[in-house]
């Protein structure tokens, strides 16, 4: 559990030392993750990247109730606006088990989300069986 918070912190920092936005070009963005309709484990890693040239990720983890929060540096809360390409798996350095097919195949073609200023909420849905 430490670890996964120094991992954020380290990444959230990183982001804030990259790019500096104000206020007006942030979306604060929650949601949840659904696999098959049920919420997603805990501690899967929500990442928006932007499709804009020079933009940063941002990052959230889910909870126990598939929900997270985008947290765009350690000290701001948020996603930058525009199209964000949205990437869900498991945090880096832990000992997991393999990722899922179905995971890597929506990572694969992952959403884009536009962000807009404001608040706004995102919910994932990634199915495990491909659709026939």
């Amino acid at each position: 559990m430490k670890n996964r918070f120094v991992w954020l912190g380290t990444a959230i920092f990183m982001t804030t030392l990259l790019v500096g936005c104000n206020d007006s070009k942030i979306g604060y963005v929650t949601g949840k993750v659904l696999i098959d309709g049920k919420p997603a484990k805990k501690d899967l890693v929500v990442r928006f990247h932007p499709q804009a040239e020079g933009g940063s990720p941002s990052t959230g983890i889910t909870n126990e109730n598939g929900n997270y929060e985008m947290h765009f540096s350690i000290t701001k809360k948020g996603v930058q606006t525009g199209f964000n390409r949205v990437v869900v798996e498991y945090p880096d350095g832990e000992k997991l088990p393999e990722t899922p097919g179905f995971l890597k195949e929506y990572n694969r073609n992952p959403l884009i989300y536009e962000v807009r200023p404001g608040r706004q909420t995102y919910d994932i849905h990634i199915e495990s069986q491909p659709k026939k």
